[in-house]
């Protein structure tokens, strides 16, 4: 894996303020770790919501999804 290669198409990380299983800093962190390595920087979304934001708030999630095409 190399910065060249790795994060050159545009990618999208959605962070879940009520997440009782990955707690928002290491969120966070990830991010770093990625844009660290990557060609492009991430794109962040928040939610306020827990670890399934599929089950708790589809709606939002599907229109971040939506925002990214």
């Amino acid at each position: 894996m190399t910065a060249e290669r790795y994060g050159g198409v545009p990618h999208t990380y959605v962070t879940c303020a009520k997440d009782n299983v990955i707690p928002v800093a290491l969120q966070r962190r990830l991010v770093r770790e990625i844009d660290g390595v990557s060609a492009t920087r991430t794109r962040v979304v928040e939610l306020d919501c827990s670890h399934s934001p599929f089950l708790s708030r589809p709606a939002a999630l599907a229109e971040a999804i939506a925002d990214v095409w």
